[in-house]
């Protein structure tokens, strides 16, 4: 007899065909999503070298921006041979076309916007400033430029009036340097000057009208002397002398020991509050949080030979700011803000000097003051002439840009620039927009 036939394993025609059709189903899923995480890859790379390229670039070139109209310098003090005389014979230079023959022309800025510049929808903006030597002597005045051409963004430099030579920035050909590639998109333009923002008094009183103020000295408190204070023209303007000398002229040199620094400071008053302590006629203000205020006056100048214009920045100290009515501190995260005397002696030093903050918390029962820490045994016997004395609150913490063309007498009060930046890379765009204050654009400043 035989067996019943054995059964064999394996599979149908039927299900041989299925299984092909899932596994082609399978691969055709795999590869598609493996070519979209591809490109997605591809996208994602291009859209960080993009977007890095874009920040590079912006960093660049908001440091040459940032300098825009700097002007001022240290120069060797023939009496001590060391660098320590305020410099500003440099000064006319560094503007643009300050001698034009007409009137209107006579551009006192420091930059040039080209709107449009090449026809390609990109602009172009050149600008001038001082260039130093380590010890922040006088080096040279830079010419710098950035503009595109055939969708390349470049910088070029060119000295004049150069004591050294720099291969970056020679005097005679200007260096070119490409910046970035693909860059579809550079727009500069300039904020509207801030003459024209709007404003509310806060000091010496609400009244934008009125001038006349007072200040009073602090002393007999720490390190704070006495300092002579006389009203000029029906208190319009008050004039400061008689400043503390921190000079050894036994060693003839500057006092360092700071439990020996003397300092002057003055409080912003109102008229006919003539009795009791700086504290009790100061007149004392709340500064309230995420408000931009302004503090603005002016330095009418002295004689020519004033010897206040022989301050030295960076050794003699002038600054305004804010302090506590009560115990004269300074309040955390509020700084004072630096000046100088008029140095020019002439119509160049005429003008208001803008000064702008914004706090974060709410600070009650300050005072604005005038600091004083005279080195320079010469500049200690000046005078200060103060005027025109305001805190405002602006009510735009904002620049106002604008496309519209600024006239030339306008653009030395410009005081912010803003660049728009696109670069593209394998069609993916990396974009970067930057606000940079330009505070020496001008000749007030």
């Amino acid at each position: 007899m035989t067996s019943y036939s054995q059964q064999k394993d394996g599979f149908t025609l039927m299900e041989l065909m299925v299984y092909i059709a899932l596994l082609g189903g399978i691969v055709l899923i795999a590869g598609q999503a493996f070519n979209d995480s591809t490109r997605m890859r591809v996208r994602t790379q291009s859209m960080l070298q993009s977007n890095q390229t874009a920040g590079n670039t912006a960093t660049l070139l908001k440091e040459d921006i940032a300098q825009i109209g700097a002007k001022s310098a240290k120069d060797i003090n023939s009496s001590s041979s060391t660098v320590d005389v305020f410099d500003v014979s440099h000064i006319h230079d560094v503007y643009m076309d300050p001698d034009n023959a007409t009137e209107a022309e006579k551009d006192s800025s420091s930059y040039k916007i080209w709107k449009n510049s090449g026809g390609q929808g990109l602009d172009k903006i050149t600008m001038r400033r001082l260039r130093y030597k380590n010890d922040g002597s006088y080096d040279a005045v830079e010419e710098v430029s950035w503009f595109t051409e055939d969708n390349v963004l470049k910088r070029s430099c060119k000295s004049f009036q150069a004591e050294t030579e720099n291969e970056d920035c020679p005097s005679e050909d200007s260096s070119l340097v490409n910046i970035a590639e693909n860059v579809t998109k550079f727009t500069v333009t300039a904020a509207k000057p801030t003459i024209s923002a709007t404003a509310t008094s806060v000091l010496p009183t609400t009244s934008e009208s009125i001038k006349t103020f007072k200040l009073v000295p602090r002393f007999g408190d720490g390190n704070f002397e006495p300092v002579n204070i006389e009203a000029e023209s029906d208190n319009q303007v008050v004039r400061i002398s008689g400043f503390s000398i921190n000079y050894d002229f036994v060693e003839k040199k500057p006092i360092t020991n700071e439990d020996d620094i003397k300092a002057n400071q003055v409080f912003l008053a109102n008229i006919g509050d003539d009795l009791g302590s700086w504290s009790s006629q100061c007149t004392r203000v709340n500064l309230v949080p995420y408000t931009e205020y302004e503090i603005s006056f002016s330095m009418p100048k002295n004689d020519d030979d004033d010897p206040s214009r022989m301050f030295c920045p960076g050794r003699d100290h002038m600054a305004v700011g804010f302090r506590y009515a009560d115990n004269g501190k300074k309040p955390d995260g509020l700084n004072d803000f630096q000046f100088y005397p008029p140095t020019v002696g002439d119509v160049r030093d005429i003008g208001l000097r803008h000064m702008r903050f914004m706090t974060k918390d709410t600070i009650k029962d300050v005072c604005m003051s005038f600091t004083f820490a005279m080195f320079s045994p010469i500049a200690s016997t000046g005078n200060i002439r103060i005027s025109e004395v305001k805190l405002r609150k602006i009510a735009s913490s904002n620049y106002k840009f604008t496309d519209e063309a600024i006239s030339t007498i306008d653009k030395k009060n410009v005081k912010a620039i803003r660049i728009e930046l696109a670069v593209s890379k394998n069609g993916e765009n990396g974009a970067e927009t930057i606000f940079i204050p330009i505070p020496s654009n001008g000749p007030r400043d």
